[in-house]
This record gives structure tokens, sequence and C-alpha cells, in this order.
């Protein structure tokens, strides 16, 4: 009987330290997000410094960005005019405009999106009365 606790004990002992050596090798993982080992969403500030990939809601129209290289943030609108900002989520979407937009805002647009220029000039759609 004494045996059967001996190789029990044993293969518990192994197994604490398969354990302690895959929670060490996780432990030095560094796993995406804002560049510091965790994937968070922060809210959006001028004057501040955001590396490439931190994710960034505007606090104003809760619109998630990716920051797509380092670089000190002005406004949101500045930032995506620069090509600073990569809007998240709007892959084979709409992505709309009060203005033509310029190169680099459409070089951060994903693939298979439709942008639409708009003016508040416009006369606006009215569809035809059923009559």
């Amino acid at each position: 009987m004494d045996t059967i606790f001996d190789n029990l004990k044993t293969v518990i002992l192994q197994q604490q330290q398969q354990i302690k050596l895959l929670a060490d090798k996780l432990e030095q993982l560094e796993l995406g997000g804002a560049g510091s080992g965790n994937a968070t969403i922060s809210d959006y500030e001028s004057n501040k410094r955001y590396k490439r990939n931190v994710l960034l809601v505007d606090p104003a129209t809760d619109v998630l960005y990716r920051a797509v290289r380092e670089f000190t943030s002005v406004t949101v609108e500045a930032d995506c005019n620069n090509g600073n900002l990569k809007l998240v989520g709007f892959e084979s979407q709409i992505v709309t405009f009060n203005n033509d937009p310029t190169q680099a805002q459409l070089n951060v647009i994903p693939d298979d999106t439709l942008v639409a220029v708009y003016s508040a000039s416009d006369t606006p759609y009215q569809p035809p009365s059923e009559e």
C-alpha cells in the first residue's frame, strides 16, 4: 500500500512541476493589445502619445478606432485625416464624410467599404408620396 501512495505522490509532484513550467511560460508571453501585454480599449484623449495598435474609443461618438502608427494625438478628426487612426469594424459597411475624404482617410478605411460623401446643404431626399 505504501508503494501506491509513493507512486501517487510522485505523479502529483511531477504534475505540479509541469503546471509551474507552463505558468512561467504564460507569464513571459506578451499578448496583443496596447503594447503592454493586455488588450484594453481606452477613451481617446488629445495631446497624448499613443502606440501602434492601441484601441481607442471617441467618447463623444462611441466609435472605435485603432492607432495605425505611433503618434501624438490632436483630435479624433485630425488624427483620422492624418491617417493615424483607422476605423474598427467597418468592413462591408458604409462610412460617411461631410467633405471630400483625403487620400490618408481613404487609405485607413478597410477594403470593401462604401464611402458616401454628403453635404448638409444638399436638398434632402424626399421619397415619392404614396397616393
